[in-house]
C-alpha cells in the first residue's frame, strides 16, 4: 500500500492571547498563523491507500483479503505496505474505519487505463466524502480530527478488472503518516485537539506532526477548552469565542508553565483557533491552547526546542520541509482526551 494524503491547507481563524516581551501582534500576524497551521494529527486530508494485490493474475495478498470488510469495519497494520493488515475491533487502536464501498465500473470500463493520482483524489473527494458523511449521520467536521480516505486497487488488479474503491475515515499527519485512533468515528468527538504536553513539529515554517518536546517544534499544547460547556445554547460568534479563549488559554498556560510570567519571559506566545459553524454543527466544541514563537522576520514559526516547563531555545532559522511518508506513524502519540460525541443541535 501507499499513503497519498492530500496535504492541502485549510484557512483557520486564530485567537492571539499573549505576545512575548510586550510586542504587539496585529491582524497580519494573526493571518500568518492561520496560514501556517495547516493540518496536524487528523483532519480532512484525502488519504489514498493502494490495495496490495499482485500482478495480472488477480491473486490477493493476505492484506488485500483483510479489506473485504463492510462499513463499520476497522483495520490496522504495522508495515509501510500494509502487507500485515488485519481487521480488528474498533475498540482497539486502528488506522482505518471503512465507511462504504464505491463501484467504479460504470464510469471506468475495462479498457480505461489506471487513473493518475489527481483523478483518485477527485474520486475520493466526490464519492467518499459524501459516503463518509452519511456514515457519520450527516455530521462530518471538515477541519476536524478525521480525514476521508480510500483503499484503491493497485495497477495490477486494475488491469484485472478491479474497480472497487473502499472509503473510510483515518487520522492523517501533515507528513502523510497515519495515526491510530480508538473507538468508532461514529461515537467520537471530532474536535482536532491534543493532550496537554503534546508538541507538534515543524514543516518548514508551518506546523508538522507530533514530536517529543525535546526536539524542535512549532507549538506546544498547554490545555483544552470546551466551548460547548460555556455556550450551551448554540454556536458562539468569533468575538465571543475570542473573549473566552483569551481568558481560559492564558489561565491554562500560566498553570501549565508554572506561573503567569513564565510564557512571556521565555519569549513565547499563547494562541488558539476559533471554531467555524460547520465544525460546531458536527459536534466539535473543543479547542487547543498552544504556545509558539515566530521567526525574526515573522515569516513563520520558529523552531522551539524544549518545553516551556524547562529550558527553552528559540531558533532563528526556518526548519527544513517535513519529509513526506506513508503508512503508520513512527512515533507514539498520547491518546486524545476522550469525550462522547455531542448530540445533534436542538
Amino acid at each position: 500500500m501507499e499513503a497519498m494524503p492530500d496535504l492541502q491547507e485549510r484557512p483557520r481563524s486564530l485567537s492571539i492571547q499573549r505576545i512575548a516581551a510586550g510586542a504587539v501582534l496585529g491582524a497580519l500576524l494573526a493571518l500568518l498563523l492561520a496560514t501556517l497551521l495547516g493540518r496536524g494529527v487528523g483532519g480532512p486530508g484525502t488519504g489514498l491507500l493502494a490495495e496490495d494485490r499482485s500482478d495480472d493474475s488477480g491473486a490477493t495478498t493476505g492484506a488485500a483479503a483483510s479489506f473485504e470488510a463492510p462499513a463499520g469495519s476497522c483495520l490496522t497494520w504495522t508495515r509501510g505496505d500494509a502487507s500485515d493488515a488485519e481487521r480488528v475491533s474498533c475498540d482497539q487502536p486502528h488506522l482505518f474505519e471503512v465507511t462504504g464501498v464505491v463501484d467504479l465500473a460504470p464510469e471506468f470500463g475495462r479498457a480505461v487505463t489506471f487513473p493518475v493520482d489527481e483523478t483518485w483524489r477527485t474520486l475520493v473527494a466526490e464519492r467518499c466524502t459524501p459516503l463518509s458523511t452519511r456514515f457519520l449521520g450527516g455530521r462530518f467536521d471538515p477541519v476536524g480530527r478525521f480525514s476521508v480516505g480510500a483503499i484503491k486497487p493497485s495497477e495490477g488488479s486494475w488491469r484485472s478488472g478491479d474497480r472497487t474503491l473502499r472509503c473510510g475515515l483515518q487520522a492523517v499527519g501533515r507528513s502523510g503518516a497515519l495515526y491510530p485512533t480508538t473507538g468508532s468515528a461514529t461515537t467520537q468527538d471530532q474536535s482536532n485537539v491534543h493532550p496537554p504536553g503534546t508538541c507538534l513539529g515543524l514543516d518548514g515554517i508551518g506546523v508538522g506532526d507530533p514530536v517529543d518536546c525535546a526536539q524542535p517544534h512549532a507549538v506546544e499544547v498547554v490545555g483544552v477548552v470546551d466551548l460547548g460547556a460555556a455556550f450551551p445554547d448554540g454556536y458562539p460568534d468569533e468575538m465571543a469565542q475570542d473573549k473566552l479563549l483569551s481568558d481560559e488559554c492564558n489561565r491554562l498556560a500560566a498553570e501549565y508553565a508554572g506561573g503567569p510570567q513564565v510564557v512571556g519571559e521565555k519569549r513565547l506566545i499563547v494562541f488558539s483557533e476559533t471554531l467555524r459553524p460547520e465544525s460546531w454543527e458536527a459536534g466539535s466544541h473543543r479547542v487547543d491552547c498552544r504556545l509558539g514563537a515566530f521567526l525574526p522576520d515573522r515569516s513563520g514559526f520558529a523552531p522551539v526546542t524544549g518545553s516551556v516547563r524547562g529550558e527553552v531555545q528559540i531558533g532563528a532559522e526556518p526548519a527544513p520541509p517535513l519529509e513526506r511518508t506513508q503508512g503508520p506513524a513512527r512515533t507514539t502519540v498520547p491518546a486524545v482526551p476522550s469525550a462522547p460525541r455531542p448530540g445533534p443541535p436542538g
